[in-house]
């Protein structure tokens, strides 16, 4: 427990630095003490705004411009609550986040109701302030297996990521751009994420888009 209580604090400190200064994104839930770490986060992925209201009035409103809100601490095991407005309706959540887990509510297209939420966990276990984090979160019906390659190449960066699961690897710090493919099939347009920088943790989100998938890049942000 020692050892994880370390290695979030040493994340977090790094994120911190690469950050550099914060947008003044509201605090949407109390932080949890430091033995309990666990973070929280918001996405969404569509052309209009969503606004998210945590249970004691808090909110905040992601674009397509700012489509995440920085990892949060908050306390761990305790119900956290939330309602999502997009699109004339609206959807509540309900997440407890276990000690060092990290925890992404996507709101994410749906062919039916227009929208619908997805949940991503991970527990990092390893991290390096020399290589890059980059992960795939799967929130696409279409795609029940994401993969992503390098673009123009053969090489896998991440393979057979499945639906609402998360995968993650450390990286060198070099230009990179990236592919999708469900399957065997490539699919969407390639993502350019220009020349990573160590101690970044980037995030790929793999959504629906008519009858296909694509990638959307969020760089991962700390307060």
């Amino acid at each position: 427990m020692k050892q994880r209580r370390v290695f979030v604090g040493a994340m977090l400190a790094l994120w911190v630095a690469v950050a550099g200064t914060a947008s003044a994104t509201p605090q949407l839930y109390p932080t949890g003490p430091a033995e309990d770490s666990a973070f929280v986060r918001f996405v969404q992925a569509m052309p209009d705004a969503v606004i998210v209201e945590a249970e004691r009035g808090a909110k905040v409103t992601l674009t397509p411009e700012q489509r995440d809100t920085p990892w949060q601490a908050v306390a761990a095991r305790t119900p956290l609550r939330a309602t999502l407005r997009a699109m004339g309706r609206q959807e509540s959540v309900s997440v407890t986040v276990q000690p060092g887990e990290f925890v992404t509510v996507a709101a994410v297209p749906d062919t039916s109701s227009g929208w619908r939420l997805v949940q991503g966990r991970e527990k990092p276990t390893d991290f390096s302030a020399l290589k890059v984090s980059l992960g795939v979160l799967n929130a696409s019906a279409r795609c029940p297996s994401a993969s992503v390659k390098v673009a123009g190449r053969d090489t896998v960066v991440l393979a057979n990521v499945s639906g609402a699961t998360v995968q993650r690897r450390q990286l060198n710090a070099v230009p990179l751009a990236v592919a999708l493919w469900c399957g065997e099939q490539s699919v969407g347009q390639a993502v350019d994420l220009g020349v990573l920088r160590a101690g970044q943790r980037w995030t790929l989100l793999v959504v629906d888009e008519g009858a296909s998938a694509r990638l959307i890049p969020i760089l991962d942000r700390m307060p």
